[in-house]
């Protein structure tokens, strides 16, 4: 089967608008890591703070792992 122009342009601007949210997810994960790290070295803070900060920062970079072992899969980008 093959696609119309029409339907080959639907198809790109689709794996922009995807692409793009991808960024925006990655950036987002890349924000909370560095707040989170912020909290890990604040002696000014609670133990259990720094613990929970800890925690998020271990989940955002197992996070941000996977998606990159997932692009590599993909789409061939390796860093």
């Amino acid at each position: 089967m093959e696609l119309t122009p029409l339907e080959e342009a639907v198809i790109s601007a689709h794996e922009v608008a995807c692409g793009l949210a991808g960024l925006a997810l990655i950036k987002d994960l890349l924000d909370k890591g560095d707040a989170a790290n912020i909290i890990t070295r604040d002696r000014q803070r609670s133990l259990e703070d720094r613990k929970q900060a800890l925690v998020e920062s271990r989940h955002v970079n197992k996070v941000l792992n996977l998606i990159a072992a997932q692009r590599s899969l993909a789409f061939g980008i390796d860093a």
